[in-house]
């Protein structure tokens, strides 16, 4: 084989992890249009009716109409979920009822509109957030959405439209869409059902088409949508040639890299990244360079909110720090194999001063470089523009500290200039320059080097009051003064911010240490759990609360004790959704923004250890994204040292029961052997002594010789389970043969049962351990007899089909504890008022002997009563063709 062709074995790691997940997760069906009215809903439902009419169990959870009849008819004898009322400021609101849907658990599910914004008070605060955890929750969605509420589309919206649209879902969604249909009108179908009053209604159909429904916006959003489809499909196909091991012509290496910095620009570069990655079929990551100078809140908001849209379209967030933004980028990008950086292009060029593309098209080398031209986010909020004025209001104190503080060394030195002469204030002022910058900022900075400059030539050189310099030297010194004043005033300022930028990092590094050592180091791990909160809540400036899972892996109601705060039933449920969907919940999210805390999962790379809450306190009001990132750091640093508790209990534990496993081995097999040879002993004795009707004592004797035979033989067989001797001795067997040596080995319970047998006539001979096989149905045969009333019927059927074996038993008994159905495999398990006599052996031993010739057991509650056990067995049957050789294969067999 040559290398072009052999598979890639983390490829094929990464194929197996995505399809087991998938498989525990439900099944995303997208039905994907240009634009309102195309038809999407009407598919939906169509589609809804189709899967009723195959026998699936379909629910309606919200479906909007829009007074469309032809629509609104398709929902008759559909079962449509009840919409959840939310008080709302003085109004009754209405939505999609979550946790109903998810506890009626359909097999699929209709949620139309997927980009809505939920009502205030709803659990998340998007619709496509329910569709996730809905899809968590093992429930196949059938959904609806357009082109333009696509997150990467936005801005080819916006600059085609000149509309800015708000209700975005983010791409990482349609990832993991099973399939996306397109439902496709052409534009001037659409015109006409516009016309005809089946879009919209009355005056805002007219609104529509001289706005938003115009036949150029149409035709664009129509080729977006066919696009993005294609794109879609090439994707798949990908796949597809993947998974076969075909090598692909147009297969790529290709790694992008954006910069991410503090502007509304960085959004507009993210989703073209996210485009590009998608048609490339290639990784992306959204880099942020961390520098020394602090920033401000806006920009913190502005930094969080790209961030934050980067992880939502999929991208790796790396985090780097230097002055120099442009070397930096570039040491990333080559550090993680790079092969193109994107960044934007500046809307004004300095003949003077390069721009950040120009350093890292000048430095890329090798690697590939895109100038995108961006598009301007989204405005900014209130809450945003209230800080931007507290801000500015802050800086205009520096400036006026600056103003003071000249006017007040001016005053001085007017003063005393006559003993000193007119140079002396000019080192005055060099000195104050340099002790401000160490408390005011470079701007101010500046501003005091320039006031200073202008107020020793007004008020101290000669001739004074003026701004006129006669003398050379008073020239020269006056330009010196300035740009020494400049120089280290803007030299100390950077000092200044550097200090404070390492002061920082050093105390986050610090805590993050000190809480790793106080829960890690300590003698009592209440004790280093109660030290590790108090120093996040000191640098966090908040309170803590930490809920630690129990052995269960469910949530206690209350928080643990070295918690400083502890939350109420509400706050608790926030922690129990962020804890089951290990993501970040409560204020300051998406999800539940109304609570009162913002909690964490403990997540490790194994589990979720548990939640840790945070309340902020003092004059902090929102958790800004350098705290955020601190107190991510401190969660996973409580879960690594949580996980690591865990592991040291579970190894006690688990010496301590493989202690107790091999102590209780030995006993039962020392005991099943010395039993063995009493019991043969009694057996013969029995034999002799004559029939039950000569002497009735006989037969009580037999039947618990019989009782205590079968308990030996279990034990004997689990032992053999156990050690994993049982080897399979494979030959040709008949069906039949096998279902009488069963039914003959389960003994006299079934003789208070009708038992019916069902073997399918067209069996052929089958390759497989009759001893081991008929055991394991017997041992079924046997559980039915014994866990049902008397004269209650036990059917047996046995079915082949695709080279597998079929055994079914059902009875009549009161059926599987419900939520125990595979309990009832478990060693030693008897269920609640289970007849005396029984060891709770016989179903594992059968799982065991099934599963040593390769196939498994199931068992399930039947519909209309009573238990069903079903075997599966994958095996070898003899063709119809081979039966004049039957004999010699069966002597040869025998033989061997």
């Amino acid at each position: 084989m040559k290398d072009d062709h052999r598979p890639d074995p983390d490829a094929l790691l990464a194929q197996v992890q995505r399809e087991e997940n998938q498989e525990k997760r439900g099944r995303l069906y997208i039905l994907l249009g240009m634009c309102p009215g195309v038809g999407k809903t009407y598919a939906m439902l169509l589609l809804a009716r189709q899967r009723q009419n195959d026998g699936l169990n379909v629910l309606i959870g919200v479906v909007e109409t829009h007074g469309r009849k032809e629509t609104a008819a398709l929902l008759e004898n559909l079962t449509l979920l009840p919409r959840k009322k939310i008080e709302h400021g003085g109004h009754t609101l209405e939505e999609f009822d979550l946790d109903t849907a998810i506890q009626r658990r359909p097999d699929l599910l209709l949620v139309d509109e997927l980009a809505h914004t939920n009502a205030p008070g709803s659990r998340h605060l998007k619709r496509y957030q329910d569709v996730l955890e809905l899809l968590d929750a093992g429930i196949d969605v059938v959904t609806t959405l357009n082109v333009q509420h696509i997150e990467s589309q936005v801005d080819i919206v916006r600059q085609v439209t000149g509309v800015a649209v708000h209700e975005t879902v983010p791409d990482s969604l349609l990832d993991r869409a099973h399939e996306i249909q397109l439902i496709d009108l052409s534009v001037e179908k659409l015109m006409v059902r516009l016309g005809e009053g089946k879009v919209y209604m009355g005056e805002r159909a007219q609104a529509a088409a001289e706005g938003f429904f115009r036949e150029g916006n149409l035709t664009a959003l129509r080729e977006l949508a066919l696009r993005f489809t294609a794109e879609r499909v090439d994707r798949d196909l990908e796949d597809i040639r993947k998974a076969r091991r075909v090598s692909s012509p147009w297969k790529t290496n290709a790694r992008l890299l954006v910069a991410v910095g503090p502007t509304p620009y960085s959004e507009s570069l993210i989703r073209w990244t996210r485009r590009a990655s998608g048609r490339h079929g290639c990784p992306w990551l959204a880099v942020w360079v961390e520098s020394t100078r602090p920033l401000s809140d806006p920009e913190q908001d502005l930094l969080a909110r790209g961030l934050g849209l980067a992880r939502r379209l999929g991208a790796e967030v790396v985090h780097a720090t230097g002055d120099d933004v442009a070397a930096t980028l570039l040491d990333v990008a080559r550090e993680r194999n790079v092969s193109q950086i994107v960044v934007g292009k500046a809307n004004r060029r300095s003949r003077w001063k390069p721009t950040l593309a120009d350093k890292i098209i000048a430095g890329s080398g090798d690697i590939d470089v895109c100038v995108v031209r961006p598009v301007i986010g989204r405005p900014s909020n209130r809450p945003e523009l209230r800080r931007r004025s507290f801000a500015v209001s802050n800086r205009i104190h520096e400036y006026g500290i600056a103003f003071g503080i000249i006017a007040v060394l001016t005053a001085v030195c007017w003063q005393i200039e006559h003993v000193v002469g007119y140079t002396v204030p000019a080192l005055v002022y060099l000195l104050a320059i340099l002790l401000a910058a160490f408390r005011i900022g470079r701007w101010p900075m500046i501003f005091m080097a320039a006031l200073s400059a202008l107020a020793w030539n007004f008020f101290f050189i000669p001739p004074r009051f003026t701004f006129e310099v006669r003398a050379l030297e008073d020239v020269i010194l006056l330009v010196m003064f300035f740009a020494v004043a400049l120089c280290m005033g803007h030299l100390t300022t950077r000092l200044r911010t550097r200090e404070i930028a390492e002061r920082r990092r050093q105390i986050e590094t610090d805590a993050l240490l000190r809480v790793t050592q106080s829960a890690a180091l300590a003698p009592e791990m209440g004790k280093g759990l109660s030290e590790a909160l108090k120093i996040i809540n000191s640098v966090i400036d908040a309170d803590t609360a930490l809920v630690v899972r129990k052995l269960d892996h469910s949530l206690p109601s209350v928080a643990h004790a070295a918690s400083t705060w502890q939350p109420l039933d509400h706050e608790l449920g926030v922690a129990n959704w962020a804890y089951a969907n290990k993501q970040i919940a409560g204020r300051f999210t998406d999800t539940l923004p109304q609570s009162e805390a913002t909690w964490f999962p403990l997540q490790t790379a194994t589990s979720v250890m548990g939640v840790l809450g945070l309340r902020l306190t003092g004059e902090a009001t929102a958790l800004d994204f350098i705290r955020r990132q601190a107190v991510e750091a401190f969660a996973l640093q409580l879960a690594l040292v949580l996980e690591k508790e865990h592991f040291i209990q579970a190894v006690s534990q688990a010496e301590v029961m493989d202690k107790s496993e091999r102590l209780r081995r030995n006993l039962l097999d020392s005991v099943s052997h010395e039993l063995k040879t009493p019991l043969a002993i009694i057996r013969a004795s029995i034999e002799g002594m004559g029939t039950a009707a000569a002497n009735p004592y006989v037969a009580e004797i037999d039947t618990a010789t019989k009782r205590l035979q079968r308990l030996v033989d279990g034990l004997l067989q689990m032992t053999r389970l156990e050690s994993q001797v049982v080897e399979p001795q494979m030959e040709w067997c008949d069906v039949n043969e096998l279902v009488e040596s069963a039914v003959k080995a389960a003994g006299d319970a079934l003789k208070s049962h009708e038992l019916k047998i069902e073997v399918s006539p067209d069996i052929p001979l089958i390759k497989t351990d009759q001893a081991l096989l008929s055991q394991a149905l017997a041992n079924i045969l046997h559980n039915a007899a014994v866990y049902t009333p008397g004269n209650s019927p036990v059917e047996l059927t046995v079915r082949h089909a695709e080279q597998k074996l079929r055994l079914t038993v059902h009875d009549h008994g009161p059926g599987l504890p419900p939520g125990e159905e595979s309990r009832v495999f478990g060693k030693f398990y008897r269920a609640a008022g289970a007849p005396a006599g029984g060891t709770g052996l016989g179903l594992s031993i059968a799982r065991g002997f099934v599963q040593a010739l390769g196939g498994d057991i199931a068992g399930w509650n039947h519909p209309q009563g009573g238990a069903v056990f079903e075997i599966l067995l994958k095996a070898e049957f003899l063709a119809q063709d081979d039966g004049a050789c039957l004999p010699d294969r069966i002597a040869q067999t025998s033989g061997t």
